[in-house]
């Protein structure tokens, strides 16, 4: 393969991609306010920032490759493609939480930021040379 950059880019793609057909899915099913999530708000959050917390330490803490040459290892290797996709899986159910309290009737000030900050651990695992 000519790019090592084309698999990676397009593992984040389709994930970042289901984030928002979650937003979508908010937008055009209609919903019936429940109190039932102001409940959940508070486990909720702080289950996200934990999931972001793993997402951002995951990659460091899997197992690397004893590999004699580390200068063969791509970014199309099965391990980088590992915690590519752990990492990309932890941060998208961040997005997942923010959905189900948006299905429970959460107003949107409460369900964006959780897609935020989805978004803002998914762009810092954008693959790239580095």
């Amino acid at each position: 393969m000519k790019d090592s950059l084309f698999v990676p880019r397009i593992l984040w793609a389709a994930l970042f991609a289901s984030t928002l057909v979650y937003l979508f899915v908010l937008e055009v099913v209609e919903l019936e306010a429940c109190s039932s999530w102001e409940t959940l708000l508070h486990p909720f959050a702080l289950a996200a920032v934990t999931t972001a917390g793993a997402s951002l330490m995951a990659p460091r803490m899997m197992p690397k490759r004893g590999a004699s040459d580390t200068s063969t290892v791509t970014t199309h290797d099965g391990a980088y493609l590992t915690m590519l996709i752990v990492a990309l899986a932890l941060a998208e159910s961040v997005a997942i939480f923010g959905l189900v309290l948006g299905f429970l009737g959460a107003p949107a000030i409460v369900v964006v930021p959780f897609f935020a900050l989805a978004w803002i651990l998914m762009i810092l695992r954008f693959p790239t040379k580095d």
